[in-house]
């Protein structure tokens, strides 16, 4: 082919490119159980970190009970204990809007 018909014809499919517009399909969003039953309207991270948080507790119970534990094992148990508390501190206050809040997501569609 010679150059001028090949640039004509690039010229031409870029052309179709931009008038072709996509279209998205989204299905509506109507959930029937936001949160199971079975984890009494929390969420299976937060039964989660609860549960964590419970074992590093008893971890750091026992190590403070026992005369051999070593300072370095009780700060990493505290720090472990502390890390569990935040995290569960953060989902909190961020899943707080949603569940409190009548209409909390149409503010983030707005």
């Amino acid at each position: 082919m010679e150059p001028s018909v090949m640039a004509d014809e690039s010229t031409k499919m870029e052309t179709a490119k931009q008038e072709q517009k996509i279209e998205y399909q989204v299905p509506p969003y109507n959930p029937t159980h936001v949160l199971s039953p079975e984890y009494e309207g929390t969420s299976n991270y937060e039964v989660g970190i609860a549960q964590l948080r419970r074992e590093k507790l008893e971890r750091l119970e026992r190590l403070k009970a026992d005369p051999e534990a070593s300072q370095a094992q009780i700060r990493q148990a505290e720090e472990d204990l502390k890390t569990l508390e935040y995290l569960y501190e953060n989902y909190h206050i961020g899943m707080n809007v949603f569940r409190t809040a009548k209409g909390g997501r149409d503010k983030l569609r707005e």
